[in-house]
């Protein structure tokens, strides 16, 4: 019976520090991480999955170590004790509880359908907003190719370059912008929104954010969701700073952040869209954070997903190898 206690604890904490602590590890982590953008993309989008996985493994987990009062018919019951006896790789003793095993598998099936339907809809509803910013500029604009790249080159006064998902238009840029920025920040310019389409940062951010919805209650999933658009351009940076070098990047981004802008002429913000705007990166551009400083938390934050995976394995695949064997 201690083992079950021990067992529970564990797999309780290994979910409840990092869902609370994680914002505060990433945040230690980030001098490491900034120096690799896209390994911080995979830990982050990595632990939305693993975290959400390992949670919906507690109650089948709890139903191979606790009994309780049957809900189902008695040759039913006797199905459902087989195939729990199949599946549970562990073998501990029993704790006799009040809780019916039955809703300890029925409950996370519910959960994870209600969250399928929300993550639906909030696909749904992005694709409709990144369908109406696509719309503002489809008539506006002609194909155009500048620096090898093939961009919507839009009429429009104020300097700005932004990259849609490929379906949607792909990269847009302003008249105003090619016209202020030098030949060599243009094409920085062009080949950190190529980056966005080449490493799929919209589906990155697509699916991060549609897996959070309705999560951000969960600190670790407000601060994931939170940090993912700066790493994801950090990680356009690079790409940009290796094919134009680091003064036209960092001119370029100067520029649109003085005059640029993320709105529409609505003043709507322009969803589903990547922009090369703003100066905040400027400061990791010209001098990169070096060093052992966040080495430590980096580890920390690899060695938890790891250990979330683990847990949701453990879980999981002995429940799907049950079914798939037919519970013998």
């Amino acid at each position: 019976m201690t083992a079950v206690y021990v067992l529970v604890t564990l797999v309780l904490a290994g979910l409840l520090l990092p869902a609370v602590a994680g914002p505060r590890v990433l945040r230690s982590a980030a001098p490491v991480l900034m120096r690799m953008p896209r390994v911080a993309v995979a830990l982050l989008s990595s632990a939305v999955v693993f975290w959400t996985l390992a949670a919906l493994s507690v109650g089948p987990l709890l139903a191979w170590v606790v009994t309780g009062p049957d809900l189902l018919p008695a040759d039913a019951a006797a199905v459902c004790s087989r195939c729990l006896a199949a599946a549970d790789p562990f073998g501990l003793d029993r704790i006799d509880t009040a809780v019916p095993v039955a809703l300890l598998l029925v409950i996370p099936v519910a959960v994870s359908v209600a969250h399928a339907v929300r993550v639906a809809l909030e696909a749904r509803r992005r694709r409709s907003t990144t369908l109406r910013t696509a719309a503002l500029y489809r008539h506006r604009g002609e194909p155009a190719r500048l620096h090898g790249h093939t961009v919507r080159l839009i009429d429009d006064a104020h300097p700005f370059a932004l990259a849609l998902p490929r379906r949607h238009g792909g990269i847009m840029v302003s008249t105003a912008a090619v016209e202020l920025l030098s030949d060599e920040e243009l094409g920085a310019v062009l080949a950190h929104e190529a980056a966005h389409l080449r490493q799929r940062h919209h589906a990155v951010s697509a699916l991060v954010s549609t897996l959070t919805t309705g999560l951000r209650w969960v600190p670790l999933f407000a601060a994931v969701e939170d940090a993912l658009g700066h790493y994801l351009e950090i990680a356009a940076d690079d790409a940009a700073r290796r094919a134009a070098g680091t003064p036209a990047l960092a001119g370029a981004l100067l520029t649109l952040g003085r005059y640029g802008r993320h709105r529409d002429h609505s003043g709507e913000e322009l969803a589903g869209a990547l922009h090369a705007l703003g100066p905040d990166r400027i400061r990791h551009l010209v001098q990169p954070a070096s060093g052992s400083r966040g080495v430590a938390a980096a580890v920390a934050t690899a060695f938890c997903l790891t250990s979330l995976a683990l847990l949701a394995a453990a879980v999981h695949v002995p429940y799907a190898m049950a079914v798939v064997t037919g519970c013998y």
